[in-house]
């Protein structure tokens, strides 16, 4: 249940948007799951801490995570819904932080998922060496930092205008700076962690190459050898830190998972054996047989393979008749050769044994789905078929393309990494979760924290709909791309900045503030003289509604401390009067048929720069300035400004887990993997000790075929024990019934005419074996007399006709060192004393002094 409002939760988060009506049926639905979510959260955390005792509940780190999240979810009830109307705003606001960290609920995921909770403890425990390389890091950035300060500390500068250089020929304009500067330490180790992830960093170098003085702006070229302060940079900083810090990391998460066998995936291939098929008897399928499984015949399938890539290579859009007569030519031909290479393996080693394999039933689908795309395509001509269903069937043509894949087979290094990734599966799936978790829960952040900043067209929406945005400087609006206003362009913004394109541009945006509220001598007398066109009834009209709404007469005065936003109040007002019916003008909301228009909206960026603050936004919303309305539901207004601190931590926060470290270790694990795979096949091609040409790999195959026909021998002798022991001289050793009751417990004896014997034992599921018999030169066996009956088991004769056909596939045979030793050959045991029989008995990994017991083999 726990579990279940967690995800619930997950995608409620993911639903809410600052798009929504407060009063829609979405924000009314939410509204309502958040109340369930929170109750039954707040139940779960009650009963926790009833059954373990508070002591015991906080000792985990998971639970104290839980109550952190279900307080602040309480505290978020109470002032939003309790107290709602009755606190201040200000107050409201700085209480309503705490909603930050219902982003952090999905992480309840982790507790219930045992990988992931592994593989946070693994990163969570490389993060204390790592903090010495981050305090490296920081060093580096500090030192280089300083340096820029020196160089270029405001000089940076530029006009709004490009045709103006001097800052004192700036005015009215913008006398801006460049967002990647050194005025101070904050902005230069800033600057240098942009630099460090490579982010346009041409720009930001020739931007400081171009820079000059203090009260001019830039000019081009003006110090090109500061290119080489850059370069520096990005090679100490960026290339050398930075992959420190990565490897760090790395190294330690590799240290942590080995101690906690999480990167470890167990490998059962020694005991594993693929199901073993015998030869064909047939003249014609075995003369077949021969020829499918030679290195010709794969080097002569490979050869198509790869005359079949480049072949699909030829096609173009608009190919010529010519291209489409290659193309079909050799579609029929390719077909034709894969689908007889898949009729001869099939009749070679019947269906069975074919479709074992896993790239016999790969070539099988491909060869498949080709025959039905040719189908498809010859299907329209001779049968009338709907064009719409026939563009539908032609889909399955797409799928030739996967003939490409086959290349795969025919190069054993390719399957190398193939069987890489799927060795990798295990823990990459741990990673790739973690990775989705991080980038959910920084994309519902995003929309808490940024969903209100403008993104760029927003300040052309129709009539006062476009005022919230009108006060937002073009250069630091999100992209129409790239921004926060909902849970499936934040995911997409977010991998945009995991892959470092551009990602500056959105934490500018981001750190965007609220500029001086102050109005210049150039801002007061563009108001001042715009005023004087006003008609004295309008002002009369403005005034009167200005007091009934807000209880107070509009007082024109440059030195009161609320004429900045009076000032502003009274552009839009105007702006709105003059460009009324305008909406659908091609340059709205600045249309060329009201210029006065464009002139109040510059009067209103003058008064407030930058950005629009939540009060002030209310403040125009209150006198039906603004609206902020959403599908005909109304919504309330809200600071279209960022946060500069907070945006720096969310961005540089990301860039660290999603880039330097979450996909850094999947490159990890992969290249960890197949480092493991060439030791294994290193160690394969080893010599066994003593050995001049046995290598250790061939070894365990011979090791593992003679365990696997040891099992079967032993199985089929219970088998034969039980239907002709009376008539084969095996005699019933002793066959009663268990005091008590119970199920019967057969013994019966194999006699042979040495006198060694052995003593089968039914225990249900497992057959008990006592004594083995070997003979020199034929492996492990029974005397004379059951050999020809039975078959060896190193040889693999078959066994009887009518005897065997039931027998299951057995797997591997015991394997616990106390109970198996290495089986020594005959003449080691002729050797020992008291072993005259030409065929002595022995202790083998299949017998010892008590019963070795063959466990049930499906």
């Amino acid at each position: 249940i726990v579990l279940s409002a967690i995800l619930i939760s997950s995608v409620t988060l993911a639903m809410d948007s600052p798009t929504i009506g407060d009063n829609s049926p979405t924000r009314e639905f939410l509204t309502i799951m958040d109340l369930i979510l929170n109750g039954i959260f707040i139940f779960e955390c009650a009963v926790k801490i009833f059954a373990q005792s508070f002591k015991l509940y906080r000792r985990s780190g998971w639970n104290r995570l839980d109550l952190l999240i279900v307080s602040t979810s309480v505290l978020d009830m109470v002032l939003t819904y309790g107290l709602e109307g009755n606190i201040d705003l200000a107050m409201l606001k700085i209480f309503r932080t705490f909603r930050i960290l219902r982003a952090l609920r999905p992480l309840r995921i982790i507790a219930r998922a045992r990988g992931l909770r592994i593989l946070v403890s693994t990163i969570m425990s490389a993060v204390k060496p790592v903090l010495n390389t981050v305090s490296i890091a920081l060093g580096v950035f500090a030192i280089f930092g300083i340096l820029g300060m020196q160089i270029l500390m405001g000089k940076m500068y530029s006009c709004a205008d490009v045709q103006i250089v001097n800052q004192a020929d700036c005015e009215p304009r913008d006398w801006q700076n460049y967002p990647v500067n050194f005025d101070n330490l904050y902005y230069a180790v800033r600057s240098m962690f942009i630099l460090a992830t490579q982010d346009d960093w041409p720009d930001h170098m020739f931007a400081g190459v171009d820079a000059t003085t203090t009260t001019t702006g830039p000019y081009q070229n003006n110090n090109p050898f500061l290119a080489l302060y850059y370069i520096a940079s990005i090679l100490i900083a960026g290339y050398l830190v930075i992959n420190i810090f990565v490897g760090v990391f790395v190294d330690c998460y590799n240290s942590a998972a080995t101690e906690l066998e999480v990167a470890k995936v167990e490998k059962m291939k020694a005991n594993q054996l693929p199901p073993i098929f015998d030869d064909p008897t047939s003249p014609s399928r075995l003369q077949v047989m021969s020829v499918v499984t030679t290195t010709a015949f794969d080097m002569f399938i490979a050869f198509f393979i790869v005359t079949n890539v480049i072949s699909m290579a030829f096609e173009s859009w608009k190919q010529s008749d010519f291209q489409n007569d290659f193309a079909l030519v050799t579609n029929f031909f390719f077909s034709f050769v894969f689908g007889w290479e898949c009729i001869f393996k099939m009749y070679a080693f019947f269906p069975r044994r074919y479709y074992v394999n896993g790239w016999n039933k790969f070539d099988f689908f491909i060869v498949m789905i080709s025959y039905l795309g040719i189908a498809v395509d010859n299907l329209g001509t001779s049968v009338g078929v709907n064009p719409t269903v026939l563009r539908v069937l032609r889909v399955f043509r797409i799928f030739r393309i996967l003939r490409a894949f086959r290349i795969f087979k025919a190069a054993k290094g390719l399957q190398a990494i193939i069987a890489t990734l799927g060795n990798s599966l295990p823990a990459l799936l741990n990673l790739f979760s973690m990775l989705a978790l991080v980038f959910f829960i920084f994309a519902v952040l995003g929309i808490t924290l940024f969903g209100g900043i403008c993104t760029d067209g927003d300040q052309g929406k129709p009539g006062l709909k476009a005022v919230p945005c009108l006060f937002t400087d073009p250069d630091l609006m999100f992209h129409t791309h790239a921004h926060f206003k909902g849970i499936g362009i934040a995911l997409l913004s977010l991998f945009r900045v995991a892959t470092g394109d551009a990602w500056g541009e959105m934490l500018d945006a981001s750190q965007m503030s609220p500029g001086s509220r102050e109005l210049q001598d150039s801002a007061w007398e563009s108001f001042t003289g715009l005023m004087e066109t006003v008609p004295q009834d309008e002002w009369q009209q403005f005034a009167s509604h200005y007091e009934q709404v807000l209880g107070e007469a509009p007082l024109i005065d440059r030195e009161a401390s609320g004429m900045p936003l009076l000032a502003a109040t009274i552009a839009i007002w105007r702006w709105n009067v003059t460009t009324f019916g305008l909406d659908e003008a091609p340059a709205w909301p600045l249309p060329e048929a009201a210029p006065l228009g464009a002139e109040w909206v510059a009067v209103a960026n003058s008064a407030l720069p930058n950005c629009i603050e939540e009060p002030e936004i209310l403040h125009l919303e209150h006198l039906g300035l603004a609206d902020c309305s959403v599908g005909g539901y109304d919504k309330a207004c809200f600071s279209t400004c960022g946060s500069p601190i907070g945006g720096f931590l969310y961005f540089s926060t990301f860039v660290c887990l999603a880039a330097f470290v979450l996909l850094q270790l999947v490159i990890a694990v992969l290249m960890e993997q197949l480092s493991a795979n060439e030791d294994e096949l290193a160690a394969g091609s080893e010599l066994m000790p003593g050995a001049s040409e046995l290598k250790r790999l061939v070894f365990d195959r011979m090791y593992r075929r003679w365990r696997y026909q040891a099992a079967r021998k032993l199985l089929y002798e219970r088998k034969l024990a039980r239907r002709t022991a009376s008539a084969d001289s095996a005699k019933v050793a002793e066959v009663q019934e268990p005091e008590g009751g119970g199920k019967m417990e057969p013994k019966v004896e194999l006699c042979h005419p040495d006198g060694n014997g052995v003593s089968v034992k039914d225990e249900g599921n497992r057959v008990s074996v006592s004594k083995v018999v070997e003979e020199e030169g034929n492996g492990v066996g029974l005397d004379h007399g059951e050999r020809n009956r039975i078959g060896t088991a190193t040889t693999g004769d078959p066994p009887p006709e009518g005897t065997g056909k039931d027998l299951p596939t057995p797997g591997p045979g015991p394997s616990d060192p106390a109970k198996s030793q290495p089986i020594p050959t005959a003449t080691e045991v002729a050797s020992k004393p008291g072993t005259a029989s030409p065929l002595p008995r022995i202790t083998s990994s299949l017998s010892s002094e008590e019963p070795t017991q063959v466990p049930h083999l499906p």
